[in-house]
């Protein structure tokens, strides 16, 4: 069956029944379960904070304080005071910032914590009939569809869709992109994909998968020849990138370097270097980075899965966001993972031609979110 063909993509009503109870029994387990863990095991400051400064932990709080003060100036944050905000799109915290208006907490920070929240839980609530759609076009099994949803609300990293993180965000965008590549709607690819680039920076090589869905749909001679369609793909791939040029404009102008969102990660310790020295000093080290290690490659070899059922631009894209990272450091790679949409295109593949695995694996997913959210809430590194 050819994917890129116009196929029905609506949502029944038992589709979106199966939907909303999953996502409201998904965000009630985790934030009961992880905030109790949270009382029941964790001793010390962090586990004395209030509610939405417990919920609002890492980059939650970067974020925040974009709402607060802008972009930094200088360097003046971390043990060293070595670290900026630069290194965070701007697209979250200005949705933080609408939905902060919602609340009146005397404290200011309250109400940007809360919108960041809110943002992301709105966002998850948008990313999964995204997800859905996407998977209908691509001809899978409404079986499959409705086990994706419960898998897409307890993914083990699934509480960053509930603390003012990017990563639902980013799912939802992505997968519209692809959803209307697919579609041939180049309008809604260029305008979903420009945000996607200035929601995270990894956005902006969105251009390379939209240009082989679109030459998989009108063939390279209409490029060559520079025929209508290919023309609106074209201008659709130059519009992706101008949100993301126009933060490095910004960028030039506030602090002198256009590229500084990526220079700053050397205060998280990133530098770049062969990603197979990363693999081997997890091996090395042990502990926590083994961990690291085998969740990133676990990813690529979900990663060769796409490849090798031939959905190349899925698997180009999801190769460019775990290679990228890997370039610099094992921290944070399982959520990088989880926050992309083709890994969840990946693990619809899996279920569908293997239907007896969908028991197991959502059985680990709720042991694993449920603990990631206790370790998150309690501000356990581990879960960064």
């Amino acid at each position: 069956m050819n994917p890129l063909s116009l196929t029905d993509i609506r949502l029944t009503r038992k589709d979106w029944l199966n939907l909303i109870f999953a996502v409201i029994v998904s965000r009630v387990v985790i934030y009961a379960l992880g905030l109790w863990g949270v009382n029941m095991f964790m001793t010390g400051h962090y586990a004395e904070q209030p509610l939405l400064q417990t919920v609002c932990r890492f980059d939650c709080v970067w974020f925040y304080r974009i709402i607060d003060n802008g972009y930094d100036l200088v360097p003046q944050w971390l043990g060293q005071k070595n670290a900026a905000n630069w290194a965070f799109m701007p697209l979250q915290p200005l949705l933080g910032w609408v939905f902060s208006h919602l609340t009146t907490f005397e404290d200011p920070i309250n109400n940007y914590r809360f919108g960041l929240a809110f943002a992301s839980n709105l966002a998850f609530l948008f990313s999964i009939p995204m997800v859905l759609m996407v998977l209908k076009q691509l001809k899978i099994s409404a079986l499959t569809c409705s086990t994706m949803v419960w898998i897409l609300c307890f993914s083990p990293y699934t509480v960053y869709s509930s603390a003012g993180y990017t990563e639902p965000l980013f799912i939802a965008l992505v997968a519209g992109v692809f959803l209307f590549s697919y579609r041939q709607q180049w309008f809604l690819v260029a305008i979903l994909g420009m945000l996607a680039a200035v929601t995270r920076n990894l956005g902006v090589f969105l251009v390379f998968p939209v240009l082989i869905i679109a030459i998989q749909h009108y063939g390279i001679q209409s490029f060559v020849r520079f025929k209508t369609p290919a023309l609106k793909v074209l201008a659709a791939i130059w519009v992706i990138p101008i949100g993301f040029f126009g933060f490095m404009t910004y960028m030039y102008f506030h602090v002198g370097d256009a590229l500084a969102f990526g220079h700053i990660q050397i205060a998280w310790g990133r530098q770049l270097t062969n990603p197979f020295h990363w693999i081997i000093f997890g091996f090395e080290t042990g502990g926590p980075k083994l961990y690291l290690t085998i969740m990133a490659l676990l990813a690529f070899a979900l990663n060769i899965y796409l490849m090798v059922r031939k959905y190349y631009a899925e698997a180009l894209f999801m190769f460019i966001c775990l290679i990228l990272p890997l370039t610099s450091s094992l921290n944070a790679m399982p959520r990088y993972a989880f926050g992309l949409y083709p890994t969840f295109l990946g693990l619809a593949l899996l279920v569908e031609r293997y239907p007896n695995i969908k028991t197991p694996m959502l059985c680990i997913f709720s042991a694993a979110s449920t603990f990631i959210a206790i370790g998150f809430f309690g501000h356990q590194f581990f879960t960064v």
